[in-house]
């Protein structure tokens, strides 16, 4: 059982430890970026200029042969290719896709090298004719294979290795437009007139085999750079961006803030990563930070990133409304890459230094410091007050009935004690034919007290008459007499 619990314990901390790692994509090679770009569906034009003269014949013809339809097989379905058998002349050439057998494309070689002559100066022109054919690829390649020096039949247009026809040649080569034009010269032999390709296409490069047998490796060099010309024409644009910052349009409140930034990408093909991202702050009083992790941009996408933010804009003001306003200039900065960074500027010589843009950002900060609660609580008890104040002047101004009251309606007399804050005057209770009330009354806080009787004869509102009454004072309404006697024996008497 311990054994078992001493794995799990390792268990979980190899799980927790691989959770919490930032999660960093691996640099990719060359083969996995090609197959992201899907270098393949890119078409590129091949010419391939093959001398057939007799020199070339037998074993060294067998293995060219042999090279080129290793070479062809590896091509993309869709490059373009044109196979240009020369010696006296070059032999017709047509142009035909690769497709997923070179079988087809080989048949346009002889099968016996037995020309005559090397004319190289006409197979190269029958390559800038190629070239610049209507619709041709953007990524071209020219490749020359010859054992021989150039040795043109008399009727050639190029019977010297320079002259007026040569720069002409090397003009009309210079007016291509294409995103990428690689030349290379193949000499199958000691001497050899293969550095003349470097006369119509500056830059030309020669690929010295040791041997026959070795074609076939130095032919996959073409093929390699016409594949990273393709990936720099897919790239060219993305190696010049990076990722641009959104900042939030809306401002920064008080205490601690969520502000999230994203980190948009208008890459079509590259991945961008982020590592060591940070933000700094212009302003004294506000704090920021951002997650220690490195961040994954998927071309064309975009990441959201939470900025912490701590600002205090101070006390509580008095005023309810009360807004402090203030500005903070936020920086990003973060070492922005790749995995793709060894291909794109390493094999490929891209320049490629993505960074964040906007990197600066000025803040808004604004939060309301007035208490509104405070006023509306602070406006609540001082409604009450005046409302208890209120009352308790009215209770002073309309004291509570004391002593006696005796009512005389004729002969007969009936006396009430009086109590509570109001009486009411009935045939039941004072014994008179009409109604009224008697309550207790001051003219100010600091006045006597006196009885406010209010009597009606018959109970109308017409006849009915209010008078004070002071303590033992008798007033007389509507023909009954009222008088306070100050005494707070309860009784009723008729």
């Amino acid at each position: 059982m311990s054994k078992l619990r001493a794995w799990i314990v390792v268990g979980v901390a190899i799980l927790v430890s691989a959770v919490a790692a930032p999660v960093r994509a691996a640099p990719a090679d060359a083969d996995a970026v090609y197959g992201a770009l899907r270098v393949n569906s890119v078409p590129a034009d091949y010419v391939v200029m093959v001398d057939v003269s007799g020199s070339m014949n037998g074993p060294r013809y067998a293995q060219v042969r042999r090279s080129l339809s290793a070479f062809l097989a590896a091509l993309a379905p869709d490059d373009q290719v044109t196979l240009v058998p020369f010696a006296e002349k070059p032999r017709s050439a047509r142009t035909s896709a690769a497709g997923r057998s070179a079988t087809q494309l080989m048949r346009q070689l002889p099968t016996v090298a037995d020309g005559q002559s090397t004319d190289i100066g006409a197979a190269l022109e029958k390559s800038v004719d190629v070239l610049s054919r209507s619709g041709a690829p953007a990524v071209a390649t020219v490749v020359l294979l010859t054992d021989g020096e150039h040795r043109p039949p008399g009727a050639s247009p190029y019977p010297f290795t320079t002259g007026y026809q040569w720069n002409v040649l090397a003009q009309r080569a210079r007016k291509l437009r294409k995103a990428s034009l690689q030349a290379f010269a193949v000499p199958l032999s000691a001497d050899t007139g293969a550095p003349l390709l470097a006369k119509v296409f500056p830059g030309a490069r020669t690929l010295r085999i040791t041997g026959i047998d070795r074609l076939t490796a130095a032919l996959d060099q073409p093929k390699r750079e016409a594949r990273a010309a393709k990936a720099r024409g897919l790239l060219a644009e993305d190696a010049r961006r990076g990722l641009t910052v959104q900042w939030p349009a809306g401002p920064i409140g008080h205490g601690h803030t969520s502000f999230p930034v994203r980190l948009v990408s208008a890459n079509r093909y590259v991945p961008l990563t982020v590592e060591r991202l940070a933000v700094t702050s212009g302003h004294a009083g506000v704090r920021v930070s951002v997650p220690d992790t490195a961040i994954t941009v998927p071309a064309g996408g975009s990441v959201t990133v939470p900025i912490e933010v701590g600002w205090d804009a101070g006390p509580l003001h008095f005023a309810p409304l009360a807004t402090v306003r203030d500005t903070a200039a936020l920086s990003l900065s973060g070492q922005v890459g790749s995995p793709w960074t060894p291909v794109i500027a390493g094999e490929l010589g891209l320049p490629f230094a993505p960074g964040l843009s906007p990197a600066g950002h000025d803040a808004e900060l604004s939060a309301q410091r007035g208490s509104v609660v405070r006023w509306v609580v602070g406006l609540a008890l001082l409604i009450a007050l005046v409302l208890i104040a209120r009352w308790g002047r009215r209770q002073r101004l309309r004291p509570a009935l004391s002593g006696r009251l005796v009512v005389r309606a004729g002969e007969r007399e009936r006396v009430l004690t009086l109590s509570g804050r109001g009486v009411t005057l009935t045939a039941g209770t004072a014994g008179v034919p009409g109604a009224g009330t008697v309550v207790a009354v001051r003219s100010s806080l600091g006045s006597s007290v006196d009885l406010r009787i209010t009597y009606s004869p018959d109970g109308s509102e017409g006849r009915r008459e209010s008078h004070d009454c002071g303590p033992g004072d008798t007033v007389e309404i509507g023909g009954v007499r009222f008088t306070w006697r100050d005494s707070t024996a309860v009784a009723v008497h008729r």
